[in-house]
């Protein structure tokens, strides 16, 4: 069994085939759908070719479902979340960032992280907290 993402909102199904589906709205007010890739670390994106963005811009993420927005207040606001329940049942927290182009995404699991990518824009405070390099 694969893995599956869900919103941590509405608990609704994101994964359509092989893709995470998120509805999209960059800074400048352009709306669209992408398809994020499920396997962490992979950070391919599918998108319509008219709904653009350059890389480093802030993309506001929502459940395709019920809507809510999936910034991560109690990490960090540039950074969306969403659950993943993998084969064994066992549930993930699975932050991402939302500034196009980044590559930095966190598993998270009873206090334990880990990093997906290549981008050192975060750290992890003692506390646990997933914090922005300023």
């Amino acid at each position: 069994m694969k893995n599956k993402y869900l919103c941590p909102y509405c608990k609704g199904h994101l994964e359509v085939e092989e893709n995470i589906v998120i509805s999209a709205k960059t800074s400048s007010g352009k709306i669209g759908l992408i398809f994020l890739s499920p396997c962490l670390g992979n950070y391919t994106v599918v998108k319509h070719p008219n709904f653009d963005y350059e890389d480093g811009e802030e993309v506001d993420m929502f459940c395709p479902i019920c809507g809510h927005n999936l910034y991560e207040k109690s990490h960090n606001n540039s950074l969306a979340r969403i659950i993943m329940i993998d084969k064994n049942d066992k549930e993930h927290d699975i932050l991402f960032s939302r500034i196009a182009g980044e590559k930095c995404t966190y598993k998270i699991t009873e206090g334990q992280i880990e990093k997906y990518g290549d981008d050192e824009n975060y750290f992890v405070m003692p506390s646990g907290v997933i914090a922005r390099r300023i």
